[in-house]
């Protein structure tokens, strides 16, 4: 495999895994109602008496831990939630929670070329930006034009050739390949930046952008290192939007304190994990709701260009070394699913499943683990860990979020299932954005973290394994953070993108998915879910599993733009 060199023997992942008769995995509905309440109480139509919080605003706990940056740069993950899909909006929201839902929000229409490289949008009329200049095709052609200059804002690296206005609401984005697939990254995942401020900036990757203008439902209207104030954008396109007059988003230090605020009704949305959480939230006040989505796939993410962990045995190792079923009670209570070898969110996306996978499911083998150390070189020390040909210990720095509870409990269960492999983890806490920051950059051995994607596989696969997205050491990866290389893959990403033909499809997606098995550029440790919490019924309009109108959780992006400028006051 170019670019990952290995020595261990090479096996195929799979070979292993629990067929589904004898382990079911537990199975939940696209969007499940932990538990909810229908009547919400008079009293929350006057507002919040304990917390003196007005019903027409909003309080946000989007996982933030440490003190803010004033960074609203939407094209950095390292920026602020609220300037993806609230302050700056898509062209088109792909709704993830529901199959086929493609709804238009800048743009009102799109059509593509016969060759399957040029897409044309027709954009929305009327549309202002919060500083009151109008929005036209040109703010479109600077954004494409700019991640064409500027790779680090081209974080799905997309092959741009041109923008091209052919009139105020008329633009066409022009790529070196057929790249039907890519629509989610192109018109679901670039946020149009205003061309009459972003034209002249000199380094628009390094720029923070402190005072935003963009075309959403609510505009900056303070900011602290411990909050962010949001207010109604007046003018947005949408006369009919936004409901409410404030959002703000707080910090807190992990899922503990942002539990007491939640049950303090000191925070209206937030999307932690919440022990017993019936329980614990859920039946403690009218009004608290509880929403679970299957939407991405926890792993232990390796360094595959520097350390241990570029050696494919030791990744094998890891793989069969750790016992999911164990995790998954012992740090989430039992609440995920064990994964696919394949890497694939199910049961969303079984219809690309690979037919040698849809019986499989990740498996635990420690003495298989202990036998792949061994046949690579490896040596088990006095002290139980294994060392390496070059005399290196085999232990290992796992980077998680402090204040993760759930994460960082799951780390000490790997701790000591890997321990009887001869295998050292580490646990180091750090917080949100430095995590971001050592992810994006290499800056790590082992993190644990979560795959996603658009509405079907390619977004995933993609993101996370296109050559394209890699980048070296020091230098921020566009989301292949493992920074895995593979040109089997890549080819198989190419056809996947230059055509609508369904088989084609499939048969791309099976070579990609053998490809994972066998080289574990991520080591799945279970599939997992979105979670949602909504406190206390002040605020109604919420996504729910009967109307999953988008994703829940308000660390989803653009869909927390959608669900804002939803939201209502209750009474």
């Amino acid at each position: 495999m170019p670019g990952s060199p290995s020595t261990g023997s090479a096996s195929t992942a799979s070979n292993d895994a629990i067929p589904r008769s004898t382990r079911a995995p537990r199975r939940r509905s696209v969007l499940t109602a932990l538990a909810a309440t229908a009547a919400f109480t008079a009293a929350a139509c006057s507002g919040d008496a304990a917390t003196g919080t007005a019903t027409n605003s909003l309080t946000i706990y989007d996982g933030a831990t440490g003190q803010f940056s004033s960074n609203f740069n939407p094209f950095l993950e390292t920026s602020n939630g609220a300037a993806r899909g609230i302050i700056y909006e898509t062209l088109l929201f792909f709704n993830r929670a529901a199959a086929d839902d493609v709804r238009p929000v800048l743009a009102e229409d799109h059509s593509w070329s016969e060759d399957g490289t040029t897409v044309t949008f027709t954009l929305r009329e009327g549309v202002r930006w919060s500083d009151g200049e109008p929005f036209t095709s040109d703010d479109v052609v600077h954004t494409f034009e700019a991640m064409a200059e500027h790779p680090g804002l081209n974080k799905a690296a997309l092959p741009i050739v041109s923008a091209t206005a052919h009139s105020d609401t008329e633009v066409s984005i022009t790529l070196d390949r057929p790249s039907y697939s890519d629509l989610w990254f192109i018109a679901g995942q670039t946020y149009i930046v205003p061309e009459h401020l972003w034209a002249d900036l000199e380094d628009p990757v390094t720029h923070l952008n402190s005072d935003p203008v963009g075309t959403g439902a609510f505009a900056l209207d303070s900011f602290s290192a411990q909050s962010i104030g949001l207010a109604a954008n007046t003018d947005y396109w949408d006369p009919e939007k936004p409901h409410l007059d404030t959002v703000r988003f707080v910090s807190h230090s992990g899922n503990q304190t942002a539990l007491s605020a939640l049950q303090a009704g000191q925070v209206d949305w937030s999307g932690i994990f919440i022990p017993d959480v019936e329980n614990t939230f859920v039946n403690r006040a009218e009004g608290n709701v509880s929403l679970a989505v299957p939407q991405f796939i926890t792993v232990l993410m390796p360094n595959l260009e520097e350390g241990p962990t570029r050696d494919r045995a030791v990744r094998e190792a890891i793989y069969h070394g750790i016992e999911r079923e164990q995790i998954n009670d012992l740090a989430f209570e039992g609440y995920h699913e064990l994964p696919s070898p394949a890497q694939i969110i199910l049961p969303r996306d079984e219809v690309w499943l690979a037919e040698e996978f849809r019986d499989e499911f990740a498996g635990h083998d420690p003495d298989r683990a202990r036998r792949i150390l061994e046949d690579a070189g490896y040596e088990e020390g006095g002290d139980g860990v294994f060392v390496s040909p070059d005399g290196d210990r085999l232990s290992l720095a796992v980077k998680v979020v402090t204040g993760y509870t759930d994460q960082i409990n799951a780390i000490q269960v790997m701790t000591e299932q890997l321990a009887e492999v001869g295998i050292e983890l580490r646990t180091q806490e750090v917080s949100r954005a430095a995590f971001v920051s050592d992810r994006d950059n290499g800056r790590f051995e082992l993190a644990i973290d979560s795959l996603y994607g658009g509405p079907d596989p390619f977004g995933l696969y993609d993101d996370f394994l296109n050559s394209a997205a890699a980048a070296p050491i020091g230098e921020p990866a566009s989301k292949n953070y493992a920074r895995f290389r593979d040109d089997e893959v890549d080819e198989a990403l190419t056809r996947i993108a230059g055509t609508d033909d369904g088989e084609q499809h499939r048969e791309a997606y099976a070579t990609i998915q053998r490809r994972v098995a066998e080289e574990l550029p991520y080591i799945p440790v279970l599939q997992t879910h979105g979670v949602a919490q909504f406190a206390g019924g002040r605020v109604t309009g919420w996504p729910t599993e009967d109307d999953p109108y988008a994703l829940p959780m308000p660390y989803s992006y653009p869909d927390i733009g959608i669900v804002t400028a939803t939201l209502r006051p209750a009474g």
